[in-house]
């Protein structure tokens, strides 16, 4: 008979992980959210300007979605990483993604005339209303996850018993 003991060890977990999975959530909500919102103003600014408004909130909302999706594909790549990696990796992919913004930009306000189909209006209120939709449903989808608390909870220190 022996006295050692084996080790045991943990099964493997199945599937990604909890924090993989509420990354794909507020991906998936976020989406969602902003998706609904292009489906709205497309139906607005269709019948408002016609084809031209339709292109308008196609390359406005095109942006937001994007931006934001790229963005939230990045977190779910690395949902699991360190505190530390994760800063760095989400601070890269936002310099990256506004970079790219900003030469959509610059290209279109170099080339204006190339692009007179193009109402600046809707373009301005479909992106806002994408951002809108996007973090609406966002939030929402956040509020509704499970995530544990650390602290314990309170227990009130035991009565005496035995008064003098």
């Amino acid at each position: 008979m022996t006295t050692e003991s084996q080790p045991t060890v943990a099964p493997k977990a199945v599937g990604p992980s909890i924090h993989v999975k509420r990354a794909r959530t507020l991906l998936y909500a976020g989406l969602a959210g902003g998706v609904a919102a292009t489906v709205v103003c497309l139906g607005y600014f269709g019948f408002a300007y016609g084809a031209r408004g339709l292109t308008s909130v196609l390359v406005g909302a095109g942006m937001v979605l994007f931006f934001y999706t790229a963005g939230q594909v990045v977190m779910v790549m690395f949902a699991d990483a360190g505190a530390r990696t994760l800063l760095g990796v989400s601070m890269s992919s936002y310099t990256a993604r506004i970079v790219a913004l900003g030469l959509v930009l610059l290209s279109y306000s170099n080339s204006r005339e190339n692009w007179p189909s193009l109402v600046p209006m809707a373009v301005f209120i479909s992106t806002i209303a994408v951002v809108a939709g996007w973090l609406v449903v966002e939030v929402f989808a956040f509020s509704r996850l499970r995530i544990g608390v650390y602290d314990t909870e309170y227990v009130s220190p035991p009565e005496a018993s035995g008064a003098q």
